[in-house]
């Protein structure tokens, strides 16, 4: 008997024990999480401790090595936070300079609408042709996403004074070309169309846009087995809430219709309030579809495949040049699947009340800001579809460019254009 009721002590005793190292593990365990969350938090306010960003300085020699070497190491800011492979890239092609970080700092509001069960696994690589102080503050209040900063390293901030940027031999741009060999400048053999000289400022729009192409699919290791589509944006674009949304519509849409490009950008709809379910498929136009383009890898393979094509041709537009190849030298022309109503809005240019235009100092952010919440608000209701529909098909067509807007007649262009490949 008393053998029994000790048993059934040890029994109890063994009970609470169990239930006590439990509890025990469980506090230890959300002590545990709660310090990590708080380590992770004060490291994200430790700039050098967690991003390990910063901007070159010193010489141009100095900055450019700078350069090369932040884009080697490929730091990705965030990445303790989310550590997720990405689903969806979005590369921003970022002039620097005085508005960039206010602009930036819009655009990633408008990413961050789209709300963290989609940002948490978004990986945002932003192409900087400027150190700029601003856009450096700018990207470290990003906490919604991993960010990769990246330096466009043959920008005129790293060649201020030689190819590719302004050196000083070069011919001036309005001088004729009789002239130019008479004075032996650098270039005097190549005037572009037009009979104009090389401009670095406009040149170097197009060898951005292609550089950050390559280097995204070829050199960025986040990139790497990556399958799905790279959404292409320019500074000062400001997305609706609902875009992410409609451009996975769009991507299943694409494939049964065979296209190889989206575009989230203005589409000149005659409709002056377009329907939000409505896409349409078209060729190719330039100016209409360029400010928020998704393509996918296998479309850059073929683009790779009109490499010369691309570089020589004289227009300093990338889009227009992409236009030219897509009439000329691809095996089928471009097909777009772009939204009638856009997804993305131009920021209002300064005005009376001030504003934060595409380019140039940014005269009143929150000005800006305001107008562009207020578009926002009008359109809320009409907003996330269920379904999209093709309202208009156009046939497959070459659409070449009626004119060369020139810009790129120097062979030193032609031929750094195309050593990105190689590089």
């Amino acid at each position: 008997m008393r053998l029994t009721l000790h048993k059934k002590k040890i029994a109890a005793l063994l009970l609470l024990l169990v239930m006590g190292i439990c509890v025990c593990l469980l506090l230890t365990s959300s002590s545990a999480q709660e310090e990590q969350v708080a380590t992770l938090s004060s490291l994200r306010s430790d700039n050098k401790s967690f991003s390990a960003f910063h901007l070159p300085h010193g010489s141009p020699l100095q900055m450019r090595l700078f350069a090369y070497r932040n884009n080697l190491r490929q730091t990705v800011i965030n990445a303790e936070l989310f550590p997720s492979r990405p689903e969806l890239v979005v590369v921003v092609q970022v002039r620097g300079g005085p508005g960039s970080g206010a602009r930036l700092r819009l655009l990633t509001e408008s990413l961050k609408a789209a709300g963290p069960g989609t940002t948490n696994r978004l990986l945002l690589v932003l192409s900087m042709e400027k150190p700029c102080t601003e856009v450096a503050d700018a990207i470290q209040s990003i906490d919604f996403c991993r960010v990769l900063p990246l330096f466009f390293p043959y920008s005129m901030s790293f060649y201020p004074h030689e190819f590719p940027g302004s050196d000083p031999a070069d011919c001036p741009r309005d001088l004729s070309k009789e002239s130019a060999l008479q004075s032996g400048c650098n270039n005097a053999e190549y005037p572009d169309s037009h009979g104009h000289y090389r401009e670095a400022s406009f040149a170097l729009d197009k060898h951005h846009w292609w550089w950050k192409l390559h280097y995204t699919w070829e050199r960025l290791r986040e990139v790497s087995g990556y399958s799905g589509y790279v959404l292409f944006l320019e500074e000062g674009s400001y997305l609706l809430p609902d875009w992410m949304h409609v451009m996975r519509l769009m991507q299943s849409q694409c494939q049964e219709e065979g296209c190889q490009l989206l575009s989230l950008g203005g589409t000149a709809s005659p409709d002056s309030s377009p329907d939000p379910q409505q896409v349409e498929l078209s060729g190719w136009v330039a100016p209409k579809h360029r400010s928020a383009v998704a393509m996918p890898r296998g479309l850059y393979y073929q683009l790779m495949g009109c490499l010369a094509e691309f570089c020589t041709y004289d227009d300093y537009n990338w889009d227009w040049s992409l236009q030219h190849i897509s009439a000329s030298c691809l095996a089928h022309p471009l097909k777009v699947l772009s939204a009638r109503l856009p997804r993305v809005l131009s920021l209002p240019a300064d005005g009376g009340d001030g504003g934060c235009g595409r380019t140039g100092p940014c005269a009143s952010p929150e000005a800006g800001l305001q107008t562009l919440r207020t578009q926002v608000r009008e359109l809320s209701g009409r907003l996330f579809p269920k379904t999209i529909t093709v309202a208009s098909r156009q046939e497959e067509v070459r659409n070449p460019p009626q004119t060369k807007n020139g810009g790129w007649g120097d062979i030193r262009d032609h031929a750094l254009c195309q050593s990105y490949a190689r590089l």
